[in-house]
């Protein structure tokens, strides 16, 4: 029996900093084996690990895994995207914002042409407002797995081609306590 913890702030945090350790690793595989869960296949100091990141609603998390899934024989678009921009790319920081549920990949690499490419992959664990959101330098929304239009919930608007804003919390941070 498997005993799922739930992601809060603190935990979210905690695994944020500890996989912090992977700064540096290059990104040589991506795969969307459903429509909640993308894995980045890491190569980094001459090992493989695979971080899985999953927006369910019931079970939001990332985490490294050794656990292999199926995966669909056509790649769906999101996870095409992904890899479009992606691949080849190293991560440079993993980090959140206070207690939030929001962890941001910063990632770095170079392009045809060698100039210098930044982008940034935005994990929103919020239960069933989830989302993984790729953006540029500029902070504009390349794609989102989910796509939310504005009239849903305009401060959780996440279209491709929009500017991204973090969500807004108006609750005091733990972390400023003194």
């Amino acid at each position: 029996m498997m005993v799922l913890m739930a992601f809060d702030g603190i935990v979210t945090k905690a695994i944020a900093s500890e996989l912090q350790e992977l700064s540096g690793a290059r990104i040589d595989k991506i795969l969307e084996p459903n429509k909640n869960t993308i894995i980045l296949g890491l190569y980094h100091q001459g090992k493989h690990y695979a971080l899985c990141i999953c927006i369910d609603a019931q079970n939001g998390r990332f985490h490294l895994t050794t656990h292999q899934k199926p995966n669909p024989s056509v790649a769906p678009n999101f996870c095409m995207v992904l890899r479009k921009h992606l691949l080849g790319l190293r991560i440079k920081n993993i980090f959140t914002k206070d207690l939030d549920r929001v962890i941001t990949i910063e990632l770095e690499g170079f392009d045809e042409i060698d100039d210098i490419l930044q982008k940034k992959l935005i994990i929103e664990l919020m239960g069933k407002h989830g989302n993984l959101i790729l953006k540029d330098e500029n902070n504009k929304i390349i794609d989102c797995l989910r796509h939310i239009p504005n009239d849903e919930n305009s401060a959780l608007s996440r279209l491709p081609n929009t500017f991204y804003s973090y969500p807004v919390s108006s609750k005091k941070s733990l972390l400023d306590i003194t």
